[in-house]
């Protein structure tokens, strides 16, 4: 059984903006994102998985991701700003109702879109981090265009989520 999260990967000028700040601020590695289901234990193979994703996404109509600003998740998590669009819900949640179908349970907690920018933080780096981030007012705008597919791989001295596709 492997571990995979479904995410939004960024028009590259928007990945290494935000990027640059996930690396001042010690985020993990994982490449840049907006995560549409969160990590999960896949029991059928790969193609199966990439099946289902790559046949949701070709039923949605193209939509456009925009967002702006910071906001955080109390003060542990920091994150880019992501519209919360009628055509973005529809498609995480259509996408989440297509692997249920396959065992992988629905998330509880309301689906919040964003581009995670540190997490983990004591209250003292969040202080410390939101004064740094003073001045970044980020404001994007991008076609989505596919989802993209993560796994938890084994990186020597430790685990770490790879982009497959």
């Amino acid at each position: 059984m492997e571990s995979y999260f479904i995410g939004i990967t960024l028009p590259p000028a928007l990945e290494a903006e935000i990027e640059a700040w996930r690396r001042r601020f010690h985020a993990p590695r994982t490449a840049t994102h907006i995560t549409l289901i969160p990590p999960f234990q896949w029991d059928h193979s790969y193609a199966e998985l990439a099946a289902v994703v790559q046949s949701t996404a070709s039923r949605r109509p193209q939509f456009t991701i925009r967002g702006a600003g910071i906001g955080s998740f109390g003060k542990a998590v920091l994150f880019v700003k992501v519209e919360p669009s009628p055509e973005l819900l529809a498609f995480q949640r259509d996408l989440a109702g297509e692997l249920e179908q396959f065992g992988v349970p629905v998330e509880t907690r309301p689906y919040h879109p964003h581009i995670t920018l540190a997490t983990r933080l004591t209250p003292q780096r969040f202080q410390a981090y939101v004064e740094e981030l003073a001045d970044y007012d980020p404001s994007y705008e991008f076609s989505f265009t596919r989802a993209g597919i993560f796994q938890l791989i084994d990186a020597g001295r430790g685990k770490r989520w790879q982009l497959l596709s």
